[in-house]
């Protein structure tokens, strides 16, 4: 009976109660011993597993040894994919995708494919086809440096058609660019916290946590928000609040080290704006993160052992 001198990542997994991330991350800094097979798979060496933490690894036994039955694919299983299949490597070429975001597809249930007795991808042809005639939306990341945080945020801002969200750590007077019939200085823009209150007006839910606004913007808050309709445009203190996160239309969101501030958006008067950096992306999964942060902050999930809590009641 043979020794067993590799086992894989899953297994110690199982064994350590560490993530797969984590235990890779320890081969990948050469703290254990590893090498990826042909399929695909890192192996580990039993020897540094059991001696880096302190465990004994059981060989396998004769009953371990004998052959497994191998788990067939019902028939009934098969129609639903449909008749006509194909491999998943020519599904990915036919759809010029990686392997990662091939399954992806598969597990979102655009695509229909399930693996044989041999661990291979059968592909409904029909719904690749499918697939490539109505495409899933394009993932679009960018990075937001200094001065386009106006263009690349605060411009999609303006152009939102169902909501807007803001979380930010500092809210200050800030004016959008002047049009050619308000002039041409600074000050000839409309004030964006009108801007906002406006887009309220029209129907846009707009949503603001901040920890710190500044004197100008609560005077103007106050003046301004007595002529509307305030279940639409809503506003919170929250003092632990150092996040900067914009969602738009629960589309788009930008995450990033910007305050609603002149300096922080590129529009400093007497100064250069700071610099600043942020990503802005239509990912679902950054989205919904977002989103879940938000409204755990919105909905004051966490000012019942919050010591600032009184604080930010007071803000109100």
């Amino acid at each position: 009976m043979a020794i067993k001198k590799y086992i894989r990542t899953t297994e110690v997994v199982k064994l350590t109660g560490l993530s797969y991330d984590e235990i890779l991350g320890l081969a990948h800094n050469g703290t254990l011993d590893c090498h990826k097979t042909r399929r695909g798979y890192w192996k580990f060496k039993v020897e540094d597993v059991e001696k880096y933490f302190g465990i004994t690894i059981n060989n396998p036994t004769e009953e371990d040894n004998k052959p497994k039955p191998t788990k067939k694919i019902q028939e009934e299983d098969k129609k639903v994919y449909n008749e006509k299949l194909i491999s998943g490597h020519t599904a990915r070429k036919y759809l010029n995708c990686t392997k990662a975001e091939f399954e992806n597809l598969v597990n979102k249930g655009v695509i229909q494919a399930y693996r044989d007795e041999d661990n291979r991808w059968k592909v409904s042809k029909e719904s690749v086809l499918r697939c490539a005639e109505n495409p899933l939306p394009m993932i679009d990341t960018r990075l937001v440096l200094n001065e386009s945080h106006y263009q690349d945020v605060i411009q999609r801002i303006c152009s939102a058609k169902t909501s807007i969200r803001i979380m930010t750590a500092n809210f200050k007077r800030f004016n959008l660019k002047p049009t050619d019939n308000q002039g041409d200085k600074y000050n000839d823009g409309t004030p964006f916290v009108k801007y906002l209150m406006a887009k309220a007006v029209q129907g846009i839910s707009v949503q603001i946590i901040c920890s710190k606004p500044s004197s100008n913007f609560t005077d103007e808050w106050t003046d301004y928000y007595r002529q509307m309709n305030p279940e639409l445009f809503e506003y919170k203190f929250c003092e632990r609040n150092h996040a900067k996160v914009i969602i738009i239309d629960d589309m788009y969101v930008y995450i990033g080290s910007a305050n609603v501030t002149p300096a922080g958006l590129g529009q400093g008067i007497f100064t250069p704006g700071n610099f600043e950096v942020g990503v802005f992306t239509n990912n679902p999964d950054f989205v919904t993160s977002a989103n879940d942060l938000f409204s755990m902050i919105w909905d004051e999930k966490c000012c019942n052992n919050c010591h600032r809590a009184q604080k930010c009641n007071e803000k109100q």
